[in-house]
């Protein structure tokens, strides 16, 4: 299902859409996504929320990055994307790449953040970890005849859980191969080299924590320590599982979502 989009009058101007109404929670998407990734979430979540999903700068039917890139560039998007509708505050989830954004977010402007669901990411106090390594799997496959296809056929099989349908793999693949080389080097490039964003103890809103146990990419002892590092938080992993929660488990991720965020507003 594809759903139309609007675009910010910024430079860059950045996709969006919004469905549904009431509490409002922005999906953010990882390295080699985009706001299609959030198809189940929209259809999950719309009957009692206000689901905002964007692409960050560089994807999908956003403009490309213009001239150097910052990380929190990406936090930018995501404050220009509330900014537009009008939204003083919202609950943020990420998803790999999506999950420091949504930390850089809190860390750049936290009154702007109801709460946080960080999923299959790393933690923003060490962002960073083998990156040579992740960068050569990324922008390796990129010399190859066909660069985007050898890309997917090269991280698809280490990002899928061990049970994952075709139909889930298709449209992971679909979702690289919309990638643009030019715009994904930069990315990769400051992915791989950014510094600490802020010390999770700082963490003071509500967070969720979510993670594979078959995830290679942000595995289960990453996820349990990034738990442990904010107070209060709440640890969710998923059976069976790889990298794309939201996707190889929606219904299930959307149940665990959805729960949080009652919850968050019965405590409110």
């Amino acid at each position: 299902m594809s759903y139309s989009f609007q675009r910010t009058a910024t430079s860059p101007a950045l996709a969006w859409e919004s469905h549904g109404s009431g509490p409002a929670v922005v999906f953010v998407h990882g390295v080699g996504g985009n706001r299609s990734n959030w198809q189940d979430q929209i259809e999950g979540l719309s009957d009692h929320f206000q689901v905002v999903v964007l692409d960050l700068r560089g994807y999908g039917d956003s403009e490309s990055i213009p001239g150097e890139l910052q990380f929190n560039d990406f936090a930018r998007d995501v404050l220009t994307v509330m900014d537009e509708l009008k939204l003083s505050q919202a609950h943020l989830v990420g998803l790999s790449m999506g999950g420091l954004v949504v930390q850089a977010v809190y860390a750049m402007a936290p009154e702007r953040v109801s709460s946080l669901v960080l999923a299959a990411c790393r933690p923003g106090d060490a962002p960073v970890a083998e990156g040579e390594k992740f960068a050569r799997d990324r922008l390796g496959p990129l010399d190859q005849p066909q660069p985007l296809e050898a890309l997917a056929d090269s991280l698809l099989p280490k990002l899928m859980g061990p049970s994952t349908p075709a139909h889930i793999v298709a449209r992971l693949r679909d979702s690289l191969l919309r990638l643009r080389i030019n715009d994904y080097r930069k990315i990769v490039a400051v992915r791989t080299s950014m510094a600490p964003l802020l010390k999770l103890a700082d963490i003071q809103v509500p967070t969720l924590v979510m993670g594979g146990r078959n995830d290679a990419l942000a595995p289960p002892e990453q996820m349990q320590a990034l738990a442990r590092g904010v107070a209060n938080s709440e640890l969710e992993m998923f059976e069976n599982c790889g990298h794309f929660l939201n996707i190889e488990q929606a219904e299930a991720f959307n149940r665990r979502l959805r729960s949080f965020l009652q919850g968050v507003a019965a405590n409110a």
